[in-house]
């Protein structure tokens, strides 16, 4: 008699593509926040934008900023699952490691904007933060 495991046991394959395509779209992400970024900084410094430095909340750095989350949650949940942990549990591994890093990067670039805003480029020397 031959025993067969029941279809709930079948492992999917893993998500290889899912993880490649998560990279690449966070990368493209990366490039578009950088080149954002470095645009309203600019602006700041040639004094054509009325908008202060430390407001970071604008939909041309926080659309990016999300793409950038969301890729990562996809990259870092696929490729958990491609060590063999199931994907619920995968997924929400990556959700409270993206979603806590994000609040962290998102309230330094804060803080640093601000530092940039008050005191000049000579704030953000080194021996200065610490």
């Amino acid at each position: 008699m031959e025993y067969t495991l029941p279809a709930i046991y079948n492992i999917p394959a893993p998500p290889y593509f899912l993880v490649l395509i998560a990279a690449l779209l966070g990368l493209a992400c990366g490039k578009a926040f950088e080149v954002s970024l470095k645009q309203k900084t600019d602006d700041w410094v040639n004094r054509r934008s009325p908008i202060p430095l430390g407001n970071i909340v604008e939909l041309r750095l926080t659309l990016p900023f999300a793409g950038i989350c969301l890729c990562s949650f996809v990259f870092l949940g696929s490729a958990l699952t491609i060590f063999a942990v199931s994907w619920a549990l995968g997924f929400t591994m990556a959700f409270f490691v993206v979603s806590s890093s994000a609040i962290l990067v998102w309230s330094q670039m804060a803080q640093l904007m601000k530092t940039l805003e008050e005191g000049g480029s000579e704030a953000l020397e080194i021996t200065s933060i610490f």
